[in-house]
């Protein structure tokens, strides 16, 4: 088993005009003058969407703000999150998609095995919507038991798991039954977001209650429940993974997750035959910040690739194949 976190890296490698994160406030903004990201530029004067949003934060909680004030700096919260969530429905998995670059299937194929779990911290359905149309992956469950869905249960259980740990276009937000002031997360189906499984399907989820679920990326980051239980299955997973493949993300060292979760992987007494496998355009320079992270002598347990996802794919392979302790019958 491997575990992978997939960043923004992934989905521009498959939609070559989606925007990285330094892009994607200003991505936003150009939309609309009257959208909620244009008025988080005006106010803190940065296309920095984790910057900008970090100080909204600051700004909502300080005391010097009046509630009206605080009112309106919450709107502008809502509104980005919404316009995320809005902005990621507009990648879909297709036929076309799937189909036009070999790499894309060879990836989902060969690279990708039954039992890996995917951490992915992007918005959009790519990961998901690519593995669905490959058979690799379902809704029945491939979201863990945490995510719930009415239309799942005619599915196969799906051999690889996702963990969204930052919410997703596709993920919806309700009130408890039981207690209205709590929320419930569950996800929609339909063909956009699984072109497989979501044939002939739709379920919005929530009865027209609810409201799209994404964890705007500001450093300060307030999970609901599920997403919670999610960061819990990650760091279980990463706890007895032989490899952590890193795909398309830079491991912000302000993004504290992250940092347990690579963490997690080498801090064991068989960390010699561990490995953390970083596939970036600058995997070198990743490298060698967590090898200074580290303090002690982890080269051979961290491992570089660097270079555009699609020409590495043999040797992201290689890697794991390297790294892989798992039992054979």
């Amino acid at each position: 088993m491997a575990v992978f976190i997939l960043g923004a890296g992934f989905t521009k490698a498959v939609f070559p005009d989606a925007p990285l994160n330094r892009d994607l406030l200003q991505t936003l903004a150009s939309l609309s003058d009257a959208s909620a990201a244009y008025r988080l530029i005006e106010r803190y004067e940065t296309g920095d969407i984790e910057v900008a949003l970090t100080h909204l934060d600051m700004d909502i909680i300080s005391k010097s703000m009046t509630s009206e004030e605080r009112q309106v700096l919450e709107g502008i919260r809502r509104g980005v999150e919404n316009e995320l969530a809005a902005f990621f429905t507009q990648f879909p998995i297709t036929e076309v998609v799937a189909t036009r670059s070999p790499w894309i299937e060879e990836f989902c194929t060969n690279v990708i095995s039954e039992g890996d779990v995917i951490i992915s911290l992007n918005y959009d359905c790519a990961i998901e919507g690519l593995l669905d149309w490959f058979g690799k992956w379902t809704p029945n469950g491939g979201y863990t038991a945490i995510l719930e869905n009415p239309l799942v249960d005619d599915l196969l259980p799906s051999p690889v798991t996702i963990l969204k740990i930052h919410g997703s276009a596709n993920f919806v937000s309700v009130p408890d039954r039981k207690n209205p002031d709590s929320r419930f997360v569950g996800f929609q189906i339909n063909s956009s977001f699984f072109p497989q499984s979501g044939q002939h399907k739709f379920f919005g989820f929530g009865a027209g209650k609810g409201k799209p679920y994404v964890i705007a990326p500001s450093y300060v980051k307030i999970p609901c429940v599920q997403m919670t239980y999610l960061m819990l299955e990650a760091l279980k997973a990463a706890e007895s993974c032989p490899q952590l493949v890193v795909i398309g993300c830079s491991l912000r060292p302000e993004d504290w997750f992250l940092t347990l979760l690579h963490t997690r992987v080498l801090r064991t007494p068989e960390y010699q035959s561990r490995r953390v496998i970083l596939a970036d355009r600058q995997a070198e320079s990743l490298k060698q910040r967590l090898e200074t992270y580290w303090g002690v002598n982890v080269e051979q347990q961290i491992v570089a690739v660097e270079g555009r996802l699609e020409d590495n794919l043999d040797q992201i392979s290689a890697a794991i194949a390297d790294g892989d302790t798992t039992p054979t019958n």
